[in-house]
Order: structure tokens, then C-alpha cells, then sequence
């Protein structure tokens, strides 16, 4: 391919970029499957988004100053704990405030 494309065509064929090279595909619809375990897992983030948005300024800061100087936020990072809290205790909740280790 020689010229810059991006997007669906006629839900025939996607044009992207990757890496600076130019490819298409095959358009196609991901599947959702729906497994128990995909809807634990998307239950589990569901509730530690809102957890954060319920936690107080200086649970948030504490989380914040975890991540500094690290690739995710404070926020992203309070997420993945709080879903590998819940992973590892059969589903129980973690402490509120939930605070980094």
C-alpha cells in the first residue's frame, strides 16, 4: 500500500498503521463472548472505578505518590490492585480506604 489510510471501508476492509507501515485487513466484529469469568473480571473493574471515585483526597494523593516517576497513574494503578485484591480473595472487597502496600 502506498498511501495514508485509516479506518472501516464499507465494513469490508480497515486501513491502519502500524509501526509506520501501512496494512489492511479484513474488517471484522470482535466477539463478546460472555463467559462467568469474563463478567467477574468486568464486575471487579466496574467496582473499583467507582471505589476511587468514592475514596477521599488523601487516599487518592497516597495512590498518586505511589505511582510517580512510574509509567500508570494513580488512579490506573489503584484500579489494577484493587482487581488483583479481589482476584486473590475469592471476590471479598478490599478495606476502605483502600491504601497502596
Amino acid at each position: 500500500m502506498s498511501i495514508d489510510a485509516s479506518g472501516a471501508f464499507a465494513d469490508t476492509m480497515v486501513y491502519a498503521k502500524w509501526k509506520g507501515i501501512n496494512y489492511s485487513r479484513q474488517y471484522a466484529i470482535p466477539s463478546n463472548p460472555r463467559t462467568a469469568n469474563q463478567l467477574y473480571i468486568r464486575d471487579y473493574f466496574t467496582t473499583a472505578v467507582a471505589a476511587w471515585q468514592a475514596e477521599d483526597q488523601a487516599t487518592k494523593d497516597a495512590w498518586n505518590q505511589a505511582a510517580s516517576g512510574k509509567p500508570p497513574s494513580g488512579f490506573n494503578l489503584y484500579v489494577g490492585e484493587y482487581v488483583s485484591y479481589r482476584m486473590a480473595n475469592g471476590g471479598a472487597m478490599p478495606p476502605s480506604p483502600f491504601m497502596p502496600s
